[in-house]
């Protein structure tokens, strides 16, 4: 590629990365204000304004970034998680550290009564609820949790009385892993109760705002729907339809959210290549408002109502538009909140297109294809193949630098949603047990295929992933040597049983959920044919990674011994290292770095041929 074409999409880069990225918007209990977090000087700050307009206010200006924050109940203070601490910060000024800890700390919920304040903590490994007191002198130890251990607190709520919380948790049972709902109380006495999950996968659990009952999600019936469940334990599914009514995802602010008023229940629903908000009568599962109600095809999240029912506030994304707040009316049209990016760009080449794949078994799978200008039977380009992190995920239309840039080089990008993925039920979920590095790489492979046969390809193919797709990203230069002509990991596994020992215990227990534990006998042959360190002689094309060297999710020794092996067999490879960053790249100029080198070695080692 001639070089000022190269540093036209750099440049595309570089202004693509430039948005503040407002995210996890926070009303305030009167619906008079807002506060988010945004980048501000480096790292990620609470900001704060009227929920009508005006002026920015940045509450908070510690040197890490925040990563969580929570209205106190009267909405005169607000609690904000930093690396190592809690701190609250006041409206009218003034800032207390609650807690000083090395620990991980997430998720900071005040108590209906704002005396005190939950977080879930992981210092002991698992993720565990913890109480502290809103006032007084700064902790340097936690109390003891109120939950147990060995199990892995995700999300939980308040009880309106603040007697009890629902919590939900991967819990190791003799029939499985199972993704349970338990109620705890707040007094200490260790007293708990499974109220969902104990035949199925259950997810969420907010309480109903008087406290009668609770709004999850499960898949009993094969699909994932929003339920109501009573205080004496009744379930009844909110508006049943015959595939996944709900996005099946973890994260606290994309569950279902019962309204301050008790009559609805939001929550978002996965399409092949996005989500849309939507919105049930809780007592018979009609939609009151007959309309989208989203701003636009994308991914959207955060989803909090206002106090009177009146509307939705939730962040928005799609390959055309970067992540934004936006309040959602519910009889009225959609305003935006934030403007992130007053940039100018280049509209996309075109909407991204929702394939079909039949896998070689047979299997149909679904797919999102982005195509560059040009692209065409007589002007036919390269593909890069994408495989989602998870597994347990689907791959949602958002605004990716990344995927843009590469887009506007000249390559169709190709995203699958292979066995395993959420989205399609429960059989579709489970096809991937035992089955890691083999079904769900035979699915990249066929996606790949099924693109060699379209007019527009040349069928020349580079594999790209991040996290659980960095990792099928090294199994398909295995699986299928002669296909790629480039790799691109991004902080994935490359020894199954060596990263079960040596990353987290979430991580651990995702492992252990689909392909059991490493040291049973029946499992160390799975763990084997599944890791790539093992077949590294097989790989062909050249292959960059990238990884943070605080990665406790999949530790940097993943990387390092891949490189090693692939130096002791003379394969051409690159490693960047991030000294500062995890699980992923949390800051943005990392993240233009990760992306700048990522798009040079696709153009050097797979050249585009469309002429643009």
């Amino acid at each position: 590629m001639k070089t000022a074409r190269r540093e036209g999409i750099r440049e595309l880069v570089s202004r693509a990365f430039a948005h503040a990225r407002p995210h996890a918007p926070r009303v305030s209990p009167d619906g008079w204000r807002i506060a988010w977090l945004e980048e501000r000087g480096g790292t990620d700050s609470v900001v704060i304004r009227r929920l009508s307009g005006g002026p920015i206010q940045q509450l908070t200006g510690t040197v890490e970034p925040v990563t969580d924050l929570a209205w106190s109940p009267d909405g005169r203070s607000i609690a904000y998680l930093t690396g190592t601490s809690l701190r609250i910060a006041r409206l009218r000024g003034g800032d207390t550290l609650v807690v000083e800890h090395a620990a991980g700390l997430s998720q900071p919920r005040w108590s209906p009564d704002g005396e005190r304040i939950a977080v879930i903590s992981r210092a002991r490994g698992w993720g565990q609820i913890v109480l502290v007191p809103a006032a007084g002198t700064a902790l340097t130890q936690l109390p003891e949790a109120i939950t147990p251990s060995g199990v892995d607190v995700i999300t939980y709520d308040w009880h309106p009385s603040g007697d009890e919380v629902v919590w939900e948790a991967v819990r190791n049972e003799e029939n499985g892993n199972l993704v349970q709902l338990t109620i705890s109380r707040t007094s200490g006495d260790k007293s708990e109760r499974v109220v969902a999950g104990a035949d199925c996968w259950a997810t969420g659990g907010r309480w109903m705002p008087n406290g009668d009952g609770l709004i999850a999600a499960d898949d009993r019936s094969g699909y994932f729907h929003v339920v109501h469940i009573s205080t004496t334990g009744v379930r009844r599914e909110i508006d049943p339809v015959d595939a996944d009514d709900v996005l099946a995802s973890n994260a606290p602010d994309e569950l279902p959210l019962p309204s301050p008023d008790g009559s609805l229940v939001a929550f978002l629903r996965y399409e092949p290549g996005g989500c849309s908000i939507q919105v049930r009568q809780i007592v018979d599962g009609v939609d009151p408002i007959g309309r989208r109600l989203d701003a636009f095809p994308g991914n959207w999240s955060a989803l909090s109502w206002l106090p009177d029912s009146s509307a939705l506030v939730a962040t928005g994304q799609s390959e055309a538009e970067p992540e934004d707040i936006w309040l959602l009316p519910l009889r009225s049209a959609a305003r935006r909140i934030t403007d992130s990016a007053p940039l100018v760009l280049p509209a996309p080449p075109s909407a991204p297109i929702v394939v079909s794949i039949t896998a070689r078994d047979g299997l149909p799978l679904k797919g999102l294809l982005f195509l560059p200008r040009g692209a065409s039977a007589s002007a036919r380009v390269p593909t890069m193949v994408n495989g989602h992190g998870g597994p347990t995920w689907q791959f949602l239309r958002s605004w990716d630098p990344l995927v843009r840039s590469i887009v506007e080089a000249g390559y169709a990008y190709l995203t699958i949603d292979f066995r395993g993925s959420t989205g399609y039920g429960r059989d579709f979920r489970y096809a991937l047990h035992d089955e890691w590095g083999h079904g769900d790489v035979h699915d990249l492979v066929d996606g790949a295929r099924w693109a060699a046969e379209q007019p527009w390809s040349d069928s020349r193919f580079g594999v790209i992933g991040g996290s659980y797709g960095g990792y099928l990203t090294l199994c398909a230069l295995v699986d299928e040597p002669a296909l790629w002509s480039v790799g691109i990991d991004r902080y994935g596994d490359s020894d199954l049983a060596l990263s079960y020992r040596l990353g987290d215990r979430p991580g651990r227990l995702d492992v252990e959920r689909q392909m059991g534990r490493p040291e049973e006998p029946s499992k160390a042959p799975l763990y084997r044919r599944a890791s790539p360190i093992f077949d590294t002689e097989k790989i062909q094309a050249p292959l960059l990674m990238l990884h943070g060297r605080k990665d406790k999710r999949v530790v940097p020794r993943m990387t390092e011994i891949m490189a090693r092996q692939l130096e002791i067999e003379s394969k051409f490879h690159e490693v960047v290292w991030f000294d500062d960053e995890g699980h992923g790249w949390e800051r943005r100029e990392n993240q233009r770095k990760a992306a700048e080198k990522t798009l040079d070695f696709i153009l050097a080692h797979l050249p585009p041929t469309v002429k643009s």
